[in-house]
């Protein structure tokens, strides 16, 4: 009889849907007494899948070919399922295949999950289990063709590999594929080699049917090996590998540039580097000593864990960065020890190759980033551990990053919210700031936080206490804290015994004067911190506590990339790897770059037309292009055209582009050359990258207006009104989910709810660890006898009654008067587990009730940690499900944009999309870190686009900078452009091609960098007609002065860097004087300055008279500098508390742009006024001492530049002095601005 769904609602309803006819399987036709009426029954067979948040849309009615296969299938339990005929077989393969190629996604993913079901399995093996050598040859090969590839191309299709819905459906039909110990792969393997042999030595199929065959078999071996990690322990599949090499070679000797040919390559390297992964496994469980790889460190470097001459330097320190925690141990930050820094130079890494490369990016990132937060914590330590030393101490004397410290830190609530995804929560009472507990009016107070940019929701913080013990958290919620006891709602309340009141009902920052409460989350749900949370919180803490914030350092910008570089360490699927990471140091200096694979194939040529004005132009790599024709027909100069054909040449191009010289247009063509064949090639959509969101609008309005509009931009940081219809978030909700995507977040969800339930009713147990019922349940597992004693008592007749009825015993034991051992010798605690409780006196029974209680609460967060990673683990399950609904809207883009940080953190659902081509903008402002998890494992063509001579990475350790000669060695501001190109360390050297024609500058202007920097850099026709600066005789002038900077007291908190207020006034007056000719009238004028705190000065000089522009950068530095004079107010209680203007956001259209030179990189401005700051006698030229800032500096101007500075003090560096002797022999230096 079929199985039923009884649909619920009015009585009236006649007949259910019969759900075995909605998956093709009713064998009882019209004689079923269920309902075969779809369209009816809008709900269909499936059962009441929702997502919370988004509840389920009516399912599509389903195709009727699926159908009509799905009974072909048969049902198991029905009496009719027996094996098919080969005939049969044929057409249910060639069939599955067919509704694969359809465009409904909901049908194709109903093939792939009625294969997993019970029916499907049974086919597969029916077609696994065909035995060729019982058929004639010919007879052999058409069932090979037929059933058996089509079946191996439909288990191995793309929509099986990267949907997220239908993983649990690829596990089994690749678990079934495996058999027992591989039993099923290896007989099945077996004889298709064979048959394969046969196939290729007398040439039964066509060469394109047989390179279809070989790729088919491939896939499907390397994902039983992918999902089966036994067989790389099994001999014969490393056989397998073997055979399947030498069927390889003649193949791709003759056909190589096929893609379907690079599609079996792929996968045989893929099955090699699998098989690898074994041997390793195999080695190591013979020999578990260091791995070889491990065996170059030389002598005298004190590597990393066992390699360390003195061992590991704390519970954080391995050899491997895979079992590297991102977060810092309370160990770890305990550590004296210094860490392993690997060098620059690679015969002294501890590992070569790629590996070593990801290995010494990943270590000196985390340095970068989470070592700043270990510095801090450390100090903060120190502090609470020195008696005397006052909080703050450390960071002023700048040894440190900025933080700002909370004390008299009180943990009162451990929570659990997952309806509001803020999963396990702790609330945190501490100490008013200084300022806010002088203001009685609870406005007052809650105006000073709301105008504060201190714990904001995702502040980044850290518990310390003075025991050592450290957790990360992070803000969940600044608003009032309503506590609910009630279990049904997925809140638990658990009151501190610490703070006297116990009550945070209705709290928060701001309704008391003394104490603040806040709700904060683990940053990592799955470290040891669970238990050190729970434990603060229901225990008498004889430790001083404090939280440390961290302004201005964001998790999200960084943790993703460190990820993202351990996955990569993980299965080194590196493309470019061997250009990028040559395995020793004698590699040749010189990098031979062919064409990417995709464009080899035979007949394939670059469609030039884009960008040719529509004129019949290819680009065949085969062939020599006429560049005098192309360059006619296009609107590119001749460097531009010449990038333009290398970089579609080469799988690794490199442009660098000085300037003015129109990168990003030269990138914009390339994408539309790219877009012309992205079907011939199967390239899948193009990933364009920025570091910045701003360069990434700029850059994809420019694609979206001159090249396609099938864009998706990913995202949150975007502000571009004409990118918004085209972000993911608003394009997503209104993709339909299939029924299969349903059913994955239906189950995730309830698995995720199930976790839920458990964590709550364990923080419940939790809670009630010391009362007398889960006390003596205790007792009577582990110490009966106790448990006797105290809950029972023998009576005469053998019975028993319970011990002083009516009381609880166990606060009566505690407390009841004792003589026998009142003041003797206090016994040990393993001594007292076998003593009578009525003979202990009041201490030993205090100190054995507190063990008892420790155990019961230990053996809870044990199990309450197991639970919170199953729980973590089916949160990101829920996650991937429901993000399969983006991967296929990005399947559907042309383009997708997203940040560096953005692609780390998307990295899973992007290696699903399985991209070929990655184009790279500001390629030489961008770690080399963050580049390397760009390059996803599909990528075969990679253009990266920048400068390297103008601005490098920012880095916040200044000791592992280039700049600095201490951090030569490291240079992590050293990009993969720059090194790729030109750094001084590295013997490499990677074909570039170099853009000459500038479009910005006057030519006055340009000379500055063409004679430092840019030699072969020209100047374009249009640049020599600008009109002069209004009401100045000079466009070009340096304004010279003798006049000191201002620089505030290192020893304090807010002190920052530098100021000269002499070049505030001249510049305002300048800027006064050019307004009043009219300047303005076009937004013309860009005021730059190196330094934040000149800036903030002038800007609070200009604001009263003009309306200013800021960009998202500055303003965001100017916030975080000023949260800084706050914290300092909360530092030193003497000073009084100061009314910081709040900067508003404005349009960077406005009229008067003013801007730090590293947040203008870019961008330009008609006339553009510089204050150098920077004066002094000991000639220190701070910031502007490299060239490539002073580069940056210089090529903002179009029409007119003015710079305010002391040039004996910019003159000790050599290209200041070269810029200055030019400006003095053109007259354009003196002490008076040349008005008109």
């Amino acid at each position: 009889m079929p199985t039923v769904v009884v649909t619920r609602g009015r009585k009236d309803r006649k007949k259910a849907i019969c759900r075995d006819f909605a998956a093709g399987n009713c064998s009882y036709g019209k004689k079923c007494r269920f309902s075969h009426d779809l369209q009816s029954h809008p709900e269909g067979g499936s059962p009441n899948i929702h997502d919370s948040e988004n509840p389920r849309p009516p399912a599509p009615p389903e195709n009727t070919e699926l159908v009509s296969w799905r009974r072909k299938l048969g049902e198991p339990r029905a009496k009719t399922f027996r094996p098919l005929l080969e005939g049969d077989l044929i057409n249910l393969c060639e069939t599955a295949l067919t509704l694969l190629s359809l465009p409904e996604s909901n049908t194709r993913h109903q093939v792939v999950i009625s294969l997993a079901n019970k029916a499907g399995l049974a086919r597969i093996c029916e077609v696994m289990e065909i035995s060729f050598d019982h058929y004639t040859l010919e007879i052999a090969v058409s069932l090979f063709a037929r059933a058996t590839v089509p079946m191996l191309q439909v288990i191995t299709h793309n929509e099986v590999t990267s949907s997220p819905a239908l993983e649990t459906s690829r596990g089994a039909i690749f678990n079934v594929m495996y058999g027992s110990q591989g039993r099923r792969a290896v007989v099945f393997y077996t004889g298709l080699i064979s048959l394969l042999r046969q196939i290729s030595s007398m040439e039964l199929l066509t060469e394109q049917d047989y390179i279809v065959s070989l790729s088919a078999a491939l896939a499907g071996l390397s994902e039983i090996i992918g999902c089966n990690r036994s067989a790389r322990l099994l001999e014969e599949f490393h056989n397998f590998q073997v055979d399947f090499t030498q069927l390889m070679n003649p193949v791709s000797m003759k056909s190589a540039n096929s893609l379907r040919v690079q599609d079996a390559v792929h996968h045989l390297v893929q099955i090699r580097d699998q098989l690898k992964l074994g041997t390793t496994i195999t080695r190591e469980l013979n020999h578990p000593a260091l791995p070889a790889a491990f065996a170059g460190l030389e002598i005298g470097i004190d590597g990393p864990g066992r390699l360390s001459t003195q061992g590991p330097r704390h519970d954080n320190d391995h050899e491997d960065i895979c079992n590297i925690q991102i977060m810092p141990t309370p160990e770890e930050i305990r550590s004296t020890r210094l860490d392993y820094l690997p060098t620059t130079n690679i015969t002294k890494l501890h590992i070569g190759g790629i590996k070593g490369l990801l290995d010494r990016q990943f270590r000196l990132l985390r340095e970068d980033t989470i070592g700043q937060l270990r510095d801090c914590v450390q100090c903060v330590f120190k502090e609470l551990t020195t008696p005397g030393l006052e909080a703050g101490t450390s960071q002023r004397l700048g040894h440190v990053p900025r933080y700002i410290v909370y004390n008299s830190v009180v943990l009162s609530d451990v929570l659990f919210e997952m309806r509001a995804s803020r999963d396990l929560q702790v609330v945190a009472e501490f100490e008013q700031p200084f300022p806010v507990r002088t203001m009685k009016r609870k406005e007052d107070r809650q105006q000073w936080w709301a105008e504060t940019k201190q714990l904001h929701i995702d502040s980044l913080l850290c518990l310390v206490d003075s025991n050592g013990g450290s957790v990360f958290l992070s803000v969940s919620q600044r608003e009032e804290v309503i506590i609910n006891d009630s279990p049904s709602q997925g809140v638990h309340n658990v009151q501190s015994k610490t703070h006297p009141t116990g009550n945070t009902m209705g709290r928060n920052l701001w309704t008391d004067q003394q104490r603040c409460v806040i709700t904060l989350q683990l940053v990592d749900l799955v470290s040891n911190g669970v238990g050190e949370i729970i434990g603060r919180s229901h225990s008498d803490i004889d430790s001083s506590q404090v939280l440390v914030e961290f302004p201005g350092i964001l998790l999200p910008s960084f943790r993703p990339i460190l990820e993202a570089l351990q996955i990569m360490s993980s299965d080194l699927k590196v493309p470019f790897a061997d250009m990028i990471a040559p395995s020793s140091s004698n590699a040749e200096t010189s990098t031979p770059i062919g064409p990417p694979a995709y464009a080899l194939q035979p007949g394939f040529a670059f469609d030039l037309r884009p960008v040719a004005n529509n004129h019949e132009l290819y680009l065949d790599l085969r062939k020599e292009l006429d560049m005098n024709r192309f360059l006619q027909y296009s609107s590119l100069d001749k460097a531009q055209g010449v990038a333009l054909v290398n970089a579609l040449s080469r799988s690794l191009a490199l442009i660098q582009g000085p300037p003015g010289t129109g990168k990003s247009y030269v990138a914009v063509q390339a994408v539309k050359v790219l877009l012309a064949r992205r079907e011939e090639a199967e390239m899948g959509p193009i990933i364009c990258v920025c570091f910045t969101n701003h360069a990434l609008d700029q850059f994809l309005e420019q694609v979206l207006s001159q090249a396609t509009d099938k864009i998706i931009r990913l995202g949150a940081g975007s502000k571009s009104k004409v990118l918004d219809p085209f972000n993911l978030r608003n394009i997503s909700p209104n993709i339909e989910a299939t029924k299969a995507e349903r059913t994955a977040v239906w189950k995730a969800h309830k698995n995720l709810e199930y976790a839920g339930t458990q964590i709550t009713r364990l923080l419940q147990h939790i809670k009630r660890a010391a009362s007398t019922a889960v006390i003596e349940e205790y007792l009577q597992v582990f110490y009966p006898h106790h448990a006797v004693e105290l809950f029972q008592r023998p009576d005469e007749d053998n019975s028993t009654i319970l011990e002083h009825e009516g009381q609880d015993p166990i606060p009566h034991w505690l407390h009841e008067d004792m003589h026998s051992r009142s003041g003797s010798h206090v016994r040990v605690l393993q001594e007292l587990r076998s003593c009578q409780l009525h003979s202990m006196n009041q201490e030993e029974r205090a100190t054995l009730h507190k063990s008892w209680v420790t155990a019961i609460r230990e053996s809870l967060i044990n199990e309450l940690s197991s639970v919170i990673k199953y729980f973590v683990a089916c949160r990101d399950d829920l996650n991937r499900c429901r993000r399969h609904r983006d991967l296929r809207c990005l399947e559907q883009a042309h383009i997708v944009g997203l940040t560096t940080s953005g692609l780390a953190a998307n990295a899973d659902s992007l290696r699903r999309l399985a991209p070929k081509v990655l184009l790279c903008e500001e390629a030489g402002e961008i770690l080399e870190a963050h580049t390397l998890a760009a390059l996803l494992p599909s990528i075969e063509h990679a253009i990266l686009i920048g400068d390297h001579e103008q601005l490098r990475p920012a880095i916040q350790n200044h000791n592992l900078s280039i700049e600095n000669p201490r951090g030569r060695q490291y240079s992590l501001d050293v990009s993969l452009f720059e090194r790729l190109i030109s750094h001084p360390d590295s013997n490499m050297w990677t074909p570039h091609d170099t853009l000459e024609i500038q479009r910005r500058m006057d030519p006055s202007i340009s000379r500055l960098i063409r004679s430092t920097i840019y030699p072969n850099l020209k100047d374009h026709e249009i640049v020599k007609d600008y009109p002069s600066v209004a009401g100045m005789r000079k466009r070009l002038f340096w304004l010279d002065h003798r006049v000191h900077e201002g620089q505030g007291d290192p020893s304090q908190l807010s002190f920052i860097a530098h100021w000269n207020d002499w070049e505030i006034e001249q510049l305002v007056a300048l800027v006064t004087h050019l307004v009043g000719q009219g300047t303005d009238k076009n937004k013309d004028i860009v005021v730059l300055t190196p330094y934040m705190r000149q800036l903030q000065k002038i800007r609070n000089a200009l604001e009263k008279r003009y309306i200013l522009a800021i960009g998202e950068r500055d303003l965001e530095e100017l916030e975080r500098q000023e949260n800084l004079n706050r914290a300092a107010e909360y530092m030193s209680p003497e000073t009084q508390p100061t009314n910081v203007p709040v900067v508003a956001k404005t349009d960077l259209t406005r009229r008067l742009r003013i801007a730090t030179v590293d947040n203008f990189q870019g961008e330009e401005g008609n006339v553009v006024i510089v204050s150098l700051v920077r004066s002094n006698m000991k000639r220190n030229s701070g910031f502007l001492r490299t060239t490539n800032r002073i580069n940056v500096l210089l090529s903002r101007a179009r029409h007119g530049m003015y710079i305010i500075g002391n040039t004996e003090t910019c003159r000790r560096i050599p290209m200041w002095d070269q810029v200055i002797e030019m400006l003095a022999e053109d007259g354009n230096v003196g002490t008076e601005f040349p008005f008109c």
